[in-house]
């Protein structure tokens, strides 16, 4: 097996590295244009300290950029950093700590469930676990907060991966409880913070890692089957009332009533307004009312797809959409060029991680899917979503430059009995 060196790319890690590396700028550059498109403000709100020399030229360059997209270029390099760090060892030794890195996520999510069922109880909550707009999905000190469902979606891949890489059991109804109970176990506890737009990941993932290790595509039809059916009853117990509205939404969003659209439907039809307003060629850099004026709720986070399109419009929206059907072209290539069990099922979930999470966004910005608080992989604000996804990034392209070709039968090649 040939080690990787960081910067050797292959033709495969460029090819999935320079449309990560577009989306990053895009991002950037949106969540710069939005901050700039305000009035201007210090990172504490009022003007700076009179300081002298350097520390006052930062000062004013720190204000000048804005604290949110310096945030953003700190994430970004810390991100690359850990997709580096993470392509350094061969993933074959990261597999072997799978279950161990499993295991670890779902401590951190039991965690956060403890915080909220001590608060519940009428407790003091654990001092780490703050409660962000009742929701219980971070940990935090001070001003720094992670999220832990982001990297257990990874810890996923991973278990899945090392699971599946040699068995055959998943052909038959009995050997598909152990994956199942692997994603649904996190899924649990995850319903408790709420955190739907995560939870939903979850299965595609699964059932993408399932279907490429050669479960049977009739097996995995009945569940879905099966699933479908129970979706009203999950509707009615398993969520509270403001995700059955984001739901209800989807329903209600041509609907001539003036005040819900000013309410309920207020940021679909504000996000639609925005790509609309765009056209073709878009408003222009730092132009257009979305940019300079705030009217679109979460404009940095969730719905950024919407700023792409107000400001470069059709072009610019159908150019980003592109650059993750290349993530998913290539991604497919680096599995499909390996006969390697666990790289082709870690490339295989890493893809489905990325985009699975960039299709649900795109939806809820166009009206397509609810509104769920899930952010633009590698262009959204925020850390933990954006570390998770060069993780994930550098586990593909760990698989991409060692593609070892085992002198055996194509894996997961099964002859019917």
């Amino acid at each position: 097996m040939r080690e990787a060196r960081l910067l050797n790319l292959t033709r495969l890690g460029w090819g999935l590295a320079l449309p990560v590396l577009f989306l990053s700028a895009v991002g950037l550059a949106c969540i710069h244009a939005t901050e700039r498109g305000g009035e201007p403000a210090t990172a504490s709100g009022a003007a700076p300290a009179e300081v002298s020399g350097a520390a006052d030229r930062l000062v004013r360059l720190y204000d000048t950029i804005g604290p949110l997209t310096v945030k953003q270029v700190v994430f970004l390099a810390t991100g690359v950093a850990v997709m580096f760090l993470v392509m350094r060892p061969s993933y074959h030794k990261i597999g072997r700590f799978a279950y161990v890195l499993y295991a670890l996520g779902i401590v951190l999510l039991l965690l956060l469930v403890a915080g909220r069922a001590l608060e519940r109880f009428g407790l003091p909550g654990l001092p780490f676990v703050p409660v962000v707009r009742g929701t219980y999905r971070w940990f935090g000190y001070g001003g720094f907060k992670i999220q832990p469902s982001e990297f257990v979606k990874l810890a996923l891949v991973l278990a899945l991966a090392r699971y599946l890489r040699f068995r055959s059991s998943y052909r038959r109804w009995p050997g598909l409880v152990t994956p199942f109970l692997l994603t649904l176990l996190p899924m649990f506890l995850i319903l408790f913070q709420p955190d739907l737009g995560t939870l939903l990941m979850l299965l595609p993932v699964l059932f993408a890692m399932l279907f490429m290790a050669g479960a049977r595509p009739r097996h995995l039809l009945a569940v879905i089957v099966v699933g479908c059916a129970t979706l009203p009853l999950f509707y009615q117990y398993g969520m509270k009332d403001y995700q059955r509205m984001r739901f209800q939404v989807l329903l209600k969003q041509s609907s001539p009533d003036e005040a819900w659209h000013m309410d309920q439907g207020f940021q679909l039809r504000q996000a639609k307004t925005a790509l609309g307003t765009g056209g073709l060629t878009g408003t222009g850099y730092g132009a257009g009312m979305f940019v300079q004026y705030d009217l679109l709720p979460e404009e940095h986070n969730d719905f950024i797809f919407a700023i792409i399109g107000h400001q470069w419009g059709l072009v610019g929206a159908v150019l980003v959409i592109l650059a993750y059907a290349a993530i998913v072209l290539f991604g497919l290539e680096v599995a499909s060029e390996t006969n390697d069990p666990f790289g082709r099922l870690l490339a295989i979930g890493a893809v489905v991680m990325i985009v699975a999470q960039a299709l649900l966004n795109i939806g809820m910005n166009v009206g397509l899917a609810p509104i769920t608080g899930m952010p633009l992989p590698f262009v959204s604000a925020g850390g933990s979503s954006l570390w998770a996804n060069f993780l994930a990034l550098g586990l593909l392209l760990n698989v991409a430059q060692r593609r070892p070709m085992l002198i055996a039968h194509p894996p997961f090649e099964y002859h019917d009995e």
